[in-house]
């Protein structure tokens, strides 16, 4: 592998103590911040990059007009009403160059700011010597062959956003990392037969109020287009935040916000490229969403829809229905009227895969993966209650052995697309019961003390599990170790350990959807003769458990 290069030394310098976060970028000279008390503004950073020194790297007709004419409406107090927009497409584009600018504008950016990084140009990937790809943004001064020393890579872009002092975050980038670069929309067909079909190599960094858009997936062209005079995607993205505003505003707030910009561009970049360039993203809306891109002053304080929202693989193709009525599919944020709702999604196939009732609440982002958590009582259960044991008589305890006590359980589904696997998970108890103290007549041989015996539980199984409105019902195949002890050592068998092998079944009343009330019931058989080698007599112990669990 070649020697890492100058960039990537950057990239692993420790950071300077002091001032503001700096990224993975290296430890470049701070310049003087300016602005960084300036708290609430909306700043951009818009880079566009059209020639570059390595021949291997087409000249790109619009990455440069991309950035211009983005930070042009940003900067519009009619629509963008950004506070500040650096554009850099002149002068040195070295990586190098650009990551001391990138450094140099974090520096202004403060704790209550939103912060707008784009990039438009040529993307480029490298396969190490254990054949991992690995993705770059290109500069200037990229050489093709050897990106390591050259570009920036796309993880440490991601990092640096990561480390910015506030939580409110866009990174745009329409670029392609299939190794050709942004190409004309006239060869989008060769493009789409180069198309690399490999897991993407970078991740899904982001948290809450944090967006990152890609005008393209990864393996997959990004598209300029001659007749729009732009790259494809951000040519839809500009129209969302202004010539389109009216058609990106999905729920007629009179703002465009980061998934509306997302969705209409993302919608019109397949129609335009016949679904040969296709966008991504990774959102999370945690609350309120707080990135509008586009909008008046006064408008951008109002939101008043709720918003069902996902753009991660394990939700994508799923249909939401609200009340009956099919309002899209997902990738895509889709607003809702707040109040109570019946919400069912269904796969493209029209097979319902999860269904029930959910309360929205206005101004506030609900992400699906947690709606159909919710649907189905939580990813996680904890549940408690009440729990009374019969035991049989043989094991050296009284006739009609009962004892009373408490059982604690935890339980877990599976996350997963299918409805059926969705139903599965797997689930631990512990019960403690105490039976008291009492004397057994032996007939003729007259009576015997049997002590106060405490009997401890350990069970564990699989469960299959069936949400229904207000119901819950499921069944565990259960194998357990019991535990009895006594205080008395003289009896024959003073400690039993035996292992017993049953089932649970359970019935509740769910008056939420993350708890129910529940009586559990579980047999379960083992063999009372352990203490006689080659001898089985099998038993039944009962266990009835009245309770509650709560889902998270």
């Amino acid at each position: 592998m070649r020697a890492i290069g100058a960039l990537t030394a950057l990239l692993v310098l420790a950071l300077p103590a002091g001032g503001l976060a700096q990224g993975t970028f290296g430890s470049l000279e701070e310049p003087a911040a300016t602005g960084a008390d300036e708290a609430g503004k909306r700043r951009a950073l818009l880079i566009g990059v059209d020639a570059y020194d390595d021949p291997a790297f087409a000249p790109l007709s619009f990455a440069s007009r991309d950035a211009v004419e983005l930070g042009k409406v940003l900067l519009d107090p009619t629509y963008g009403g950004f506070a500040s927009v650096e554009v850099v497409t002149n002068g040195e584009l070295t990586a190098r160059a650009l990551v001391a600018r990138l450094k140099q504008w974090a520096a202004t950016v403060a704790p209550e700011d939103l912060a707008f990084v784009y990039f438009s140009g040529h993307g480029t990937r490298w396969v190490d010597d254990r054949n991992r790809s690995h993705v770059y943004l290109a500069a200037s001064d990229t050489e093709k062959d050897a990106p390591v020393d050259t570009a920036i890579p796309l993880e440490a872009m991601q990092e640096f956003m990561a480390t910015l002092p506030t939580q409110r975050r866009v990174l745009l980038v329409d670029a392609c990392f299939t190794g050709s670069g942004k190409v004309d929309s006239q060869h989008a067909a060769g493009a789409v037969e180069a198309a690399v079909d490999e897991r993407r190599p970078f991740r899904d960094t982001t948290s809450g109020k944090d967006a990152q858009l890609f005008a393209t997936t990864y393996g997959r062209p990004a598209l300029e287009e001659r007749s729009k005079g732009h790259g494809v995607y951000t040519f839809h993205f500009l129209q969302a935040l202004k010539e389109r505003f009216d058609a990106a505003d999905v729920n007629g707030d009179k703002v465009v916000t980061v998934s509306e910009a997302h969705d209409h561009a993302r919608d019109h970049t397949l129609a335009d490229s016949g679904e040969v360039q296709v966008p991504m993203a990774f959102y999370r809306i945690v609350g309120r969403e707080e990135l509008v891109l586009s909008g008046s002053a006064s408008n951008r304080l109002r939101a008043r829809y709720a918003m069902v929202t996902s753009y991660r693989k394990p939700q994508q193709g799923l249909v939401l229905l609200i009340d009956g009525e099919e309002k899209g599919a997902f990738p895509r944020t889709i607003l809702v009227d707040p109040g109570a709702h019946v919400v069912e999604f269904r796969n493209l196939a029209g097979r319902r895969i999860d269904a029930g009732r959910v309360t929205l609440e206005p101004e506030t982002a609900y992400d699906v993966a947690r709606i159909r958590d919710e649907l189905n009582g939580g990813r996680h259960q904890v549940s408690a209650g009440f729990a009374h044991w019969w035991v049989p008589g043989s094991m050296d305890l009284q006739d009609a052995p009962q004892a009373n006590g408490a059982r604690v359980g935890y339980a877990f589904r599976f996350p997963s697309k299918s409805a059926f696997l969705r139903r599965l998970g797997l689930g631990f108890d512990v019960g403690v019961g105490v039976f008291p103290e009492t004397t057994v007549d032996l007939a003729n041989r007259g009576t015997r003390l049997v002590p106060t015996t405490v009997l401890l539980e350990l069970g564990v199984g699989p469960i299959l599990r069936l949400d229904l409105p207000f119901v819950l019902l499921s069944v565990q195949p259960r194998f357990a170790l019991v535990n009895l002890r006594r205080t008395l050592e003289t009896l024959t068998i003073p400690h039993w350990l035996y292992g017993t092998v049953g089932a649970e079944f359970v019935v509740g009343f769910r008056p939420h959807n993350r708890v129910s009330i529940q009586a559990r019931y579980a047999p379960s058989v083992f063999n009372s003769h352990l203490a006689q080698p080659g001898s089985v007599k099998l038993e039944v112990m009962h266990r009835l458990v009245g309770g509650v669990q709560v889902g998270f």
